[in-house]
């Protein structure tokens, strides 16, 4: 009787308990030649409409943040020697990351 008590309120505090919210960064280098990593790196109302449908397409419910992300952001924790060689000017591609949740 006493298994059958504890299992019951195991099965209550399980449901009674949120479950911590799923995220994910996606960083995508914005060299696909459709304007969208522009509409993310500015922040614009365009933006978050992309982010979004970026987001559900990849089964999350929505986007937290995104925006424009510097390269040493995602190389920094590569040894000096081994980093790929950094492009800078107009002409490189804008990196870029969405944070989605489920």
């Amino acid at each position: 009787m006493r298994q059958l008590w504890f299992v019951a309120l195991a099965n209550a505090l399980a449901v009674a308990t949120p479950a911590s919210a799923e995220t994910h960064i996606f960083v995508f280098k914005g060299d696909d030649g459709y304007g969208v990593h522009d509409c993310l790196a500015s922040g614009d109302q365009c933006g978050a409409a992309a982010a979004a449908a970026i987001c559900r397409a990849r089964d999350y419910m929505q986007a937290v943040t995104f925006g424009r992300v510097d390269a040493d952001e995602i190389t920094g924790a590569v040894p000096e020697g081994k980093r790929p060689a950094r492009c800078e000017g107009k002409l490189c591609p804008l990196t870029v990351t969405v944070t989605c949740q489920r």
